[in-house]
């Protein structure tokens, strides 16, 4: 979904705070236990879990893992488990590329014909700068590949997969002109790492990042048959039944195809705060221009988009994010950072019904509670419609906005967008006076739509 990213005055207020400031009055106590009561049903050594690991400028303050990484032989997850990372893989996917423009050695407006033999005619117009961004209107690989009567426990190497995006036979839309998440993007990308630098993909990012870096155990899975010491084994859960997932022939890189550690994603995280220190590979000046190159705007048909290079910048509770999710086979993962704040985190799952994304986001509410706070209180107060009459009242609580209502969804609301919220199957669209002040908001739900209610003033 396309979406327009407002960048509201108060993250120049929110810049101010040093991460010391932030968590001065965080105690490293009170931080596990609020870590422990999130991750809480996973604390068990019969059933798979996750691994968290939270990070101020880059450094770890906080990581511990929750569950068990193979059931097979009681191994706990913990930071140095390697995990899938599924497609948190797609930022290492788009450094690897953006450095060989930043190189001079691939050109973002070039059509893809231009290194892929045989490409199609019915997608000529594509160009390397729309696989960054989902722009390119290719059909995804692996729903080609249902459809095809492929399985992803297929074994095929990075030309097989090339091969069956050229047979998708037509774009779902004109590239640059909308978006659609595709792998096939990404697969191409690695593949164009490939064939200019006359390595394989995994050989070009070991060289110019993981090595360099520091990250010994990282690695993109394009070999089934290597064996992965102290990796975790993916699951599904479905009420108490518990059974193995993860394809052991899939080794599909690009879209996906990161195995790594807690401990070496700190060293990501490192050096992209420029704290980490590094011999070979990517030089520094590189290194500048690739960070600022993957965080800036991306547009579809003229719009400015979220996704940028294989990472997503948005805004939460009027604080930016950068961030990216990933779900394969049973493994879930996210990272998230908040730049403004030197805050950042990554929880890797190894069960299919796990949300990472909420339990980094609940991390977020405890830790920056006092900045989400600030931003949400000009939401909160008294609203009535006279005619109804009803009234609503919106109160901010433990990081959260709150809706109270009798036989209303009451609870937590949720910030789709800027003045944009959520509660249950209900929208809130918060209007707003000349001088930027909420004068009201205009509430749907199911076929009442627009149903104006006005902020009683304090």
């Amino acid at each position: 979904m396309k979406r327009l990213i407002p960048l509201p005055l108060i993250f120049i207020l929110f810049s101010l705070f040093s991460a010391e400031m932030l968590f001065s009055q965080t105690h490293p106590d009170s931080l596990v236990q609020r870590v422990d009561e999130i991750f809480a049903d996973y604390d068990d050594n019969s059933v798979p879990g996750c691994a968290v690991s939270i990070f101020r400028d880059g450094q770890s303050i906080f990581t511990k893992g929750y569950g068990v990484a193979n059931l097979d032989y009681g191994i706990e997850n913990s930071d140095s488990t390697r995990f899938y990372m599924a497609s948190v893989s797609k930022q290492f996917t788009a450094s690897a590329a953006q450095l060989l423009i930043i190189r001079g050695e691939l050109d973002e407006s070039d059509p893809i014909s231009e290194y892929v033999d045989d490409w199609p005619d019915w997608a000529s117009d594509v160009q390397v700068r729309h696989l960054f961004s989902h722009t390119s209107g290719l059909p995804d690989i692996y729903g080609l590949m249902r459809i095809g009567g492929m399985d992803i426990n297929d074994v095929m190497d990075l030309e097989d997969y090339v091969e069956v995006i050229k047979k998708g036979e037509e774009l779902m839309f004109e590239p640059g002109s909308d978006y659609s998440y595709t792998n096939s993007g990404y697969t191409l990308l690695a593949f164009l790492v490939q064939e200019i630098s006359g390595m394989s993909f995994p050989e070009f990012v070991d060289k110019e990042f993981f090595e360099p870096f520091g990250m010994s155990v990282s690695h993109f899975h394009d070999d089934r048959t290597r064996i992965i010491p102290n990796r975790a084994i993916s699951y599904q859960v479905s009420n108490g039944d518990i059974r193995r997932s993860y394809p052991g022939n899939f080794q599909g890189v690009g879209g996906g195809g990161l195995y790594t550690t807690h401990q070496d994603f700190e060293k990501w995280e490192q050096f992209w705060y420029g704290n980490l220190s590094w011999e070979g590979g990517i030089t520094r000046q590189e290194a500048e221009e690739l960070k600022q190159t993957l965080i800036s705007p991306t547009y579809a048909d003229g719009e400015l988009m979220d996704y940028r290079r294989g990472i997503r910048v948005s805004v939460r509770k009027g604080m930016e994010t950068v961030s990216h999710g990933g779900s394969f086979s049973g493994f879930k993962t996210n990272f998230m950072r908040y730049p403004q704040s030197g805050i950042s985190m990554v929880t890797t799952c190894n069960r299919g019904d796990a949300d990472p994304q909420s339990f980094n986001d609940q991390i977020a509410d405890y830790l920056l509670q006092d900045q989400f706070e600030e931003y949400l209180s000009e939401y909160s107060g008294r609203y009535i419609n006279q005619e109804l009459p009803a009234e609503y009242l919106l109160k901010v609580e433990d990081g959260n906005l709150h809706l109270e209502r009798r036989l209303s969804p009451n609870g937590m609301m949720d910030e789709d967008e800027k003045d944009k919220w959520t509660a249950g199957s209900w929208d809130f669209e918060f209007f707003r006076d000349e001088n930027g002040n909420i004068e009201g908001f205009l509430v749907t739900s199911g076929r009442a739509e627009d149903v104006e209610f006005l902020k009683e003033e304090n």
